[in-house]
C-alpha cells in the first residue's frame, strides 16, 4: 500500500491482500451491526467497546467491488491473477490469444503427422520454446538438404535433438505472439488502474489494518482464554486511599496457574486475598506449592493488564500496577561474578528503588527472600527488606522458612498476612492448598523422610533440633492438617447444597410439568362430559316427541315401555364408564327447606336450597344453580333466618320420570309470523359480546346445559352487532347442535340482530 501511494504498480498477489483486507473490514463491520441490533446485545459492555474501533474502520465497498471484479487468488498457474472480466479490452485480447493458440495446435499436429516431416522427428509430438510452438527434431536429419526447414530454438543435453520452429508455423507463431503482448499491455494497464486506487485510499487502508490488528488480537485473546476458561477481571487503581475500602485490592478466588492448567495438569484452585500495600508470606514445606501461588498472582496480575481473561472460578478483582519486580529462581553467573546471594540482593535493590520511585503502584515477587548465607543474619535482612517495602507502598509476596518472618503478622498486623501450603501427614504428601492467615511448618524432616532419606539419618537431625522449636513445628502441622480437614469438609457440604438446589429444581419443574398436564387432562375431561351431557339431552328430547306423538295415535304404553327401556341402558352404559365413588359421609337429610345449608357430594361443594320438589331440590352453589336429587345432599346446619309460615292448602301433583305427564309446550307462540316477543331476562339469556369465538362458545355450551336442567323452552344468547363474525359462529355453532329445534334472530324489543332466541326443547 505504501508502494501504491508512491506510484508503483502492484502485483496481483499485492492486490489480493488489499482485498482481503476489505472483506475483512467488511465482515467485522457487518457482525457489529447484526449483534448490535439484537435485543439485549447493544448495550454489552464488549459491543460498546468494539463500536470504538469498528467505527474507525473504512470499508471502501467501490475499492472491494472493483478488487473483486478483477482479482482471483487461482490463475492457471496457482498464483493470484488478473481475471478475463477485469476489463472489456483484457477479455477480448485473452480470448485472440486462446483462438490463435488452438489454431497453432492445430497446425502443429497436422505438420507433426505430415510425411517427410515425421520422418527427422526424434519423436511424434510439438512443445514450446520461448512461448513458440517448436518440434523435436533429430539432429543428423536437420543438416540434410531438403529435410524440414526453420529456425532452431534450443537444443537437447545431448545434441542429439534439436528444437526447430517450422517455417510453416513462424508467422502463427508471430500472431499468437503479438496477442499474447497485448493482452500482456491490457493487463499491466488494469494493475496500474487498480494500483492508483489502492494508493489513493492508503491512509484508509493502513487506518483499517492496525484496528484488524487490534479486533485480532483482542479476538486472539478471547481464544486463548477459552483454553483454560478464564473469566473477565475487575481492574481498578493501585494506589491505597485514606477509606480502607476504597483501597486496591488483589482478590482471586479459585485461582489457577495458567500454564499448569494450559499443559493439562490437574491444578489445586486456590484462593488469593491481599490488600494493595501488604506483604503475603508464605511458609510451608518444600515442594509444597509455595512458588506456584507466588508465580499463580504475577501470572495473572501481568495477564489482566495485557487484556487476557483470568483462570479464577468467579471474576478476579486486581489493581493496575506500574511495575511488577521479581526475584524468583537462582541467577548466579560466574562470567558476571554473581553468586546466589549477590544475585537477589541485586534484585532486591531495584525493587527498593521502583518502590521508592512509584509512591505505590508496585509488585513485588520474591522467592526464598535472602537465602544463600548465614539464615540468621538472612533473616535479619529479610525482615528489614519487606518492612522496608511495604513503607515505601509496595505489594509484597514471598515465599520464606524463616521463623522470623513468620511473627510479622502480629507485630504488624494488616501490614503483613501469613499464608502457608497444606501438607498430609497421613499420606506424607503436600496437598498443594494455600491457607490464608495461618503460618506453615517448613515439615523438613517429614519431606526429607517422604523423599527416602536414611531413618538413622532423620533421628539425629531430630536429636540435634530444639525440643520447643520441633514441638511447635509440630503443633502448626496439626493446625494445617485439621484445616486442611475443614476445607475438605465444607468443599463437601457445598457439593451436598449444589446437587440439593439442583434437585429441587427438577421437582419444581416436574411439578410444574404434572400440573400442566392435569390442567389439559381436566379440560378434556370437561369437553368430553358437555359433549356427552349434550348428547343425553337430545336424547331425551327424541323420547319426549315419541311420547307425545305416541299419545296421540293411542300407543302410549309401547311408547313409554321402550323410553324406559332406552333409559336403562343408557344408565348402565353410564355406570359401567364411571369410576366407583366413594361413600360420601352421612345420611340424606330426612327433611328439607328452602335457605338450608346443604353438601352437594357430587359437586364437593355447599350450597343453599332454593326449593324442593318432591325427591329432589334446587340448590344454589356459587353462580350456578342446579337440581340434584335429595339423595346426593347432606345436611350442614340449621338455616340462619326466620322462614314464613305457609298457610296449608292443596299441593299439586308432582310429574315424575318413570311416570311422565305431557306438558303443553308454550314455546311455539314465540316462534312462527305472529311471534310474540319473549321478555329477555338474567335467567333466560346469556351475553358473549366482546368474548373470542371459542370462549363465548363454551359459554353457550354452559348455559344451554344449564337451560336444559332447569327446563327452559326458550333461551336468547346476546352477541351484539360488531363486525359479524361472531354473531355468524355462534349461529352456525347452534345449527350444529341436535337438542336445538329452531332459532330465529331477535325481534326489535328483544335486541334485533344483536341476539339469538333459540327453542331449546321441542
Amino acid at each position: 500500500m505504501v508502494r501504491a501511494s508512491r506510484g508503483v504498480m502492484l502485483l496481483p498477489a499485492e492486490l489480493l491482500a488489499a482485498l482481503r483486507q476489505l472483506q475483512a473490514v467488511k465482515l467485522c463491520v457487518d457482525l457489529h451491526a447484526a449483534v448490535a441490533a439484537e435485543r439485549g446485545y447493544a448495550s454489552d459492555p464488549g459491543v460498546l467497546t468494539l463500536a470504538t474501533r469498528i467505527g474507525e474502520l473504512h470499508p471502501q465497498r467501490d475499492l472491494a467491488a472493483a478488487l473483486g471484479r478483477s482479482i482471483a487468488p487461482d490463475g492457471p498457474e496457482g498464483e493470484p491473477w488478473v481475471v478475463d472480466g477485469a476489463s472489456p479490452g483484457l477479455q477480448k485480447a485473452r480470448q485472440r490469444v486462446r483462438e490463435l493458440k488452438a489454431s497453432l495446435m492445430k497446425a502443429a499436429s497436422r505438420l507433426v503427422k505430415q510425411t517427410g516431416v515425421s520422418e527427422v522427428l526424434q519423436d511424434s509430438y510439438y512443445t514450446e520454446r520461448e512461448g513458440r510452438i517448436v518440434l523435436p527434431v533429430r539432429a543428423d536429419a536437420f543438416s540434410r538438404r531438403g529435410s524440414l526447414t526453420g529456425i532452431i530454438h534450443d537444443s537437447s543435453a545431448t545434441g542429439q535433438t534439436l528444437f526447430v520452429e517450422p517455417s510453416e508455423l513462424i508467422e502463427e507463431n508471430n500472431s499468437l505472439r503479438a496477442a499474447q503482448m497485448q493482452a500482456a499491455a491490457e493487463e499491466r494497464r488494469v494493475l496500474e488502474q487498480l494500483s492508483r486506487s489502492v494508493g489513493q485510499a492508503h491512509a484508509q487502508l493502513r487506518g483499517n489494518q492496525l484496528q484488524l490488528i487490534a479486533i485480532d488480537a483482542i479476538h486472539a485473546r478471547l481464544r486463548f482464554a477459552d483454553a483454560y476458561h478464564g473469566l473477565a477481571p475487575e481492574v481498578g487503581a493501585a494506589t491505597a486511599s485514606e477509606d480502607e475500602e476504597a483501597m486496591g485490592r488483589f482478590e482471586l478466588i479459585a485461582a489457577r496457574h495458567p500454564l499448569m492448567v494450559l499443559s493439562g495438569v490437574e491444578v489445586v484452585p486456590n484462593d488469593i486475598v491481599l490488600e494493595v500495600g501488604s506483604a503475603l508470606v508464605i511458609s510451608g514445606p518444600n515442594a509444597g506449592g509455595k512458588t506456584v501461588a507466588l508465580k499463580t498472582l504475577g501470572l495473572c496480575a501481568l495477564m489482566a493488564q495485557a487484556g487476557l481473561r483470568l483462570p479464577t472460578r468467579r471474576p478476579a478483582r486486581l489493581p493496575l500496577v506500574r511495575a511488577i519486580v521479581t526475584d524468583v529462581g537462582d541467577d548466579q553467573s560466574i562470567a558476571a561474578n554473581l553468586s546466589t546471594f549477590s544475585a537477589h540482593m541485586q534484585h532486591v535493590c531495584a525493587a527498593l528503588a521502583a518502590a521508592q520511585a512509584l509512591h505505590g503502584g508496585t509488585l513485588v515477587m520474591l522467592d526464598e527472600i535472602a537465602v544463600g548465607t548465614d539464615p540468621e543474619q538472612g533473616a535479619a535482612l529479610a525482615e528489614a527488606i519487606l518492612l522496608a517495602l511495604t513503607e515505601a507502598g509496595a505489594t509484597v509476596v514471598t515465599t520464606t522458612h524463616y521463623e522470623r518472618l513468620k511473627l510479622l503478622a502480629q507485630r504488624f498486623p494488616g501490614r503483613f498476612v501469613n499464608a502457608s501450603v497444606g501438607f498430609d501427614l497421613e499420606k506424607l504428601q503436600p496437598t498443594f492448598r494455600l491457607l490464608i492467615g495461618v503460618p506453615g511448618p517448613s515439615s523438613a524432616l517429614t519431606v526429607a523422610r517422604r523423599l527416602g532419606l536414611p531413618e538413622p539419618v532423620l533421628q539425629v537431625a531430630q536429636g540435634l533440633m530444639d525440643e520447643g522449636r520441633l514441638r511447635v513445628d509440630q503443633l502448626l502441622q496439626e493446625v494445617v492438617a485439621e484445616r486442611d480437614r475443614l476445607i475438605s469438609t465444607r468443599q463437601a457440604v457445598d457439593r451436598e447444597r449444589a446437587e440439593l438446589r439442583r434437585r429441587n429444581q427438577e421437582v419444581a419443574k416436574r411439578e410444574a410439568a404434572a400440573l400442566e398436564q392435569a390442567k389439559s387432562r381436566k379440560q378434556k375431561a370437561y369437553d368430553a362430559a358437555s359433549a356427552e351431557l349434550r348428547a343425553l339431552h337430545a336424547e331425551v328430547a327424541e323420547l319426549r316427541k315419541s311420547v307425545r306423538k305416541a299419545e296421540k295415535e293411542g300407543k302410549i304404553d309401547v311408547a313409554l315401555g321402550t323410553a324406559k327401556e332406552g333409559l336403562q341402558s343408557g344408565r348402565e352404559q353410564l355406570a359401567e364408564r364411571r369410576e366407583p365413588a366413594a361413600k360420601a359421609p352421612g345420611e340424606p337429610p330426612v327433611q328439607l327447606s328452602p335457605g338450608d345449608r346443604v353438601m352437594v357430594v357430587s359437586l364437593g361443594k355447599e350450597g343453599e336450597v332454593l326449593a324442593v320438589k318432591g325427591e329432589r331440590a334446587v340448590v344454589q352453589v356459587e353462580a350456578l344453580k342446579t337440581t340434584v336429587p335429595l339423595s346426593e345432599l347432606r345436611s350442614l346446619r340449621a338455616p340462619t333466618r326466620t322462614r314464613a309460615k305457609v298457610k296449608p292448602g292443596v299441593a299439586s301433583a308432582i310429574h315424575r320420570w318413570e311416570v311422565p305427564e305431557a306438558l303443553p309446550s308454550t314455546a311455539g307462540k314465540h316462534f312462527g309470523e305472529g311471534a310474540a316477543a319473549i321478555e329477555v331476562g338474567i335467567d333466560n339469556s346469556v351475553d358473549v359480546r366482546g368474548a373470542r369465538a371459542d370462549d363465548a362458545l363454551r359459554a353457550i355450551d354452559r348455559f344451554l346445559d344449564e337451560a336444559m336442567q332447569r327446563d327452559l323452552e326458550v333461551v336468547v344468547v346476546i352477541h351484539g352487532h360488531g363486525t359479524g363474525a361472531l354473531r355468524k359462529a355462534v349461529r352456525e355453532h347452534l345449527a350444529e347442535q341436535p337438542f336445538i329445534h329452531r332459532t330465529r334472530p331477535g325481534m326489535q324489543p328483544e335486541g334485533g340482530e344483536g341476539v339469538t332466541v333459540v327453542w331449546v326443547q321441542p
